[in-house]
């Protein structure tokens, strides 16, 4: 037996309910239909994906993964019936876009800007937040396509990168010192590095062996971009943070910023989207649009970075270009 929608649908349902009974009375189907349908599923996978409790229901480890799949897979038909239903040759329909950030301060307002001048039929929805939270969000398929640094290597993702960028240390000179020379990896602040919860160290600091030589603040965690803002501004600890992120402070001279050496610290932001979406007309041109408003503001110097081939090398002539640009932004 195959797996049908109308089972993943009936699973997603049952999941999001947390209950056999709300689910059926949602689907106005009865509850032992869809008790059936989650045996047969279970029957065919051979794992057990609810645990059944007093109250609901409770998905197992295997559920869960399932549950992600199924949502990705229902998203996905639901936006191919929808571009195949209004296929013109003009972009039309709903692209949900999610930037971290920091691309949020560059990108957002042009992007918004070029697609609503170039592809009026177009939906746009932007969504902020932290890189692994927004390749969480295109893996579940609630986006179609996110700017995330140093994604998962996750087989279920396409990648393009775009750009690489230096990271350094950023916090009141009370904290990282007032000399502007640079500091070294070892001699980072133990116990005063802001923001290294888990999942946000990953996106900042991609090699696991050097996330683990940080001993971040035993007090405080910080998964907020605006709150470390201000913790920062306060004094209550220092990051691991591009000039991009927090360009605007470094201006007023809120914070200070050292690079980081021995070894230099570096991130890549990459376009992300599931391998298995849809390509439609629209989805294709926001992704277009978007990786030529990140690649332009790279190259004027408005994103201090080095621009990624494809291939992930760096490009040759726009490369070093970008690289004097960075020692000169320094």
């Amino acid at each position: 037996m195959t797996l049908s929608l109308r089972q993943l649908r009936y699973f997603v349902a049952i999941a999001d309910a947390g209950a056999f009974a709300r689910a059926a009375e949602a689907l106005n189907i009865a509850q032992s239909a869809l008790s059936h349908h989650v045996s047969e599923i279970e029957t065919e996978l051979g794992v057990s994906l609810l645990n059944r409790r007093p109250r609901g229901i409770v998905l197992t480890p295997a559920g869960r993964r399932l549950y992600e799949h199924a949502g990705a897979i229902l998203s996905a038909m639901t936006k191919a019936e929808f571009d195949v239903k209004t296929f013109t040759e003009v972009a039309s329909g709903p692209v949900a876009v999610g930037l971290t950030h920091t691309a949020a301060a560059v990108s957002a307002l042009p992007l918004m800007k070029i697609v609503g001048a170039n592809c009026p039929n177009v939906h746009l929805t932007i969504s902020e937040g932290l890189s692994p939270h927004l390749t969480e969000r295109v893996l579940s398929g609630v986006l179609d396509l996110a700017l995330a640094f140093n994604p998962s290597n996750d087989a279920r993702l396409e990648r393009a990168p775009i750009l690489r960028e230096e990271l350094f240390l950023v916090g009141r000179p009370e904290v990282i010192g007032k000399s502007s020379s640079p500091v070294r990896f070892a001699d980072i602040p133990q116990g005063a590095v802001l923001g290294l919860t888990p999942p946000t160290s990953r996106a900042i600091l991609q090699t696991q062996f050097l996330r683990s030589q940080i001993k971040p603040s035993p007090t405080l965690e910080i998964d907020s971009l605006n709150i470390m803002r201000t913790a920062l501004e306060a004094g209550l600890g220092c990051g691991i943070l591009a000039r991009s992120t927090v360009g605007c402070d470094l201006l007023r001279g809120e914070v200070h910023a050292r690079r980081i050496i021995e070894p230099t610290l570096m991130r890549d932001l990459s376009l992300i989207w599931l391998a298995e979406h849809p390509h439609t007309r629209a989805f294709a041109e926001v992704r277009q649009m978007l990786k030529d408003i990140v690649l332009e503001d790279v190259r004027n110097g408005r994103w201090p970075a080095e621009i990624l081939e494809p291939e992930g090398k760096r490009s040759g002539k726009g490369g070093e270009n970008n690289r004097r640009a960075n020692a000169r932004s320094r």
